[in-house]
């Protein structure tokens, strides 16, 4: 089989220079939960003024307005919650990893409940309502959850298998894998490449191991007995 050749316009970019210590990744993460927290406690008073306001409906809008701003800043706030939790990874996969998915659920299902107990409420207000809230908690939710959480084993484990390449290993702009050889297989393709540290792959969201040069097919195989 002929041998696979890197494309000609391939550029590895060296961010090494760039990495940071476990100091300041723990006060960089701290920092991004903070933003987070305050971004949730904003969302959840946009939830009480939505729950003020349609009680004394007298045109739609604002309360729609409170609802809309309500999924934004939850989305918002998730994706600082989620850069943190690669950043400095948690204990556990699920509770923290998740915690947006949580916080979306408390900033729209009250609302919701709320409304649909109000008897008060002109029907037709109450149905454009219900259906609006109802897909702000779906879309909130949704882009809330972390489809790719990591824990500090998994960063453990990760930096362990680099200790052979120096800590440092290799990524592609557009990819969710690490890789400790620059001339992989499956990294040949990519036009862009980064080379890091372990640590940086993470926190770009690089966490799973190639099957081809970082042992990942040996993990997953693992993992499944």
């Amino acid at each position: 089989m002929a041998e696979r050749k890197a494309r000609e316009d391939r550029v590895i970019t060296d961010i090494r220079d760039q990495a940071k210590t476990e100091s300041q990744r723990k006060s960089a993460a701290r920092s991004k939960r903070i933003v987070a927290i305050i971004l949730w406690i904003l969302a959840i008073g946009c939830e009480v003024a939505a729950v003020i306001l349609f009680k004394k409906l007298v045109v739609l809008w604002p309360c729609l307005l409170a609802l809309i701003v309500d999924a934004i800043l939850c989305i918002v706030a998730a994706q600082f919650w989620k850069k943190a939790n690669h950043i400095d990874p948690p204990a556990g996969k699920f509770w923290q990893n998740q915690f947006g998915a949580f916080m979306a659920v408390l900033a729209f299902a009250p609302f919701i409940l709320i409304l649909l107990t109000s008897k008060d409420v002109d029907p037709k207000f109450k149905k454009i309502l219900t259906v609006v809230a109802a897909l702000c908690l779906v879309a909130s939710v949704g882009l809330s959850i972390d489809y790719n959480p990591v824990t500090i084993d998994d960063l453990d484990e990760a930096e362990l298998n680099a200790l052979g390449y120096g800590g440092e290993c290799y990524w592609a702009k557009y990819s969710k894998s690490y890789h400790f050889d620059p001339d992989c297989p499956t990294l040949l393709r990519s036009k862009e490449v980064f080379h890091g540290t372990i640590e940086q792959a993470f926190e770009e969201g690089r966490t799973d191991p190639c099957d081809f040069c970082a042992g990942g097919k040996e993990q997953k195989e693992n993992g499944g007995e």
